[in-house]
């Protein structure tokens, strides 16, 4: 599955891969569990 790219006049620029959307959205995901984890224990944001 692809998703359309548009710019703000609605011209196509491209499309993106759903499932390089999916593996972006869990890459965040996973730093800001770190990022709460780091916190909790008393270390600190990185």
């Amino acid at each position: 599955m692809y998703i359309p790219i548009i710019d703000h006049e609605r011209r196509p620029l491209g499309t993106l891969s759903a499932h390089d959307v999916l593996q972006i959205l869990l890459g965040e995901t996973e730093h800001e569990e770190y990022l709460l984890r780091d916190y909790v224990m008393g270390i600190g944001y990185r």
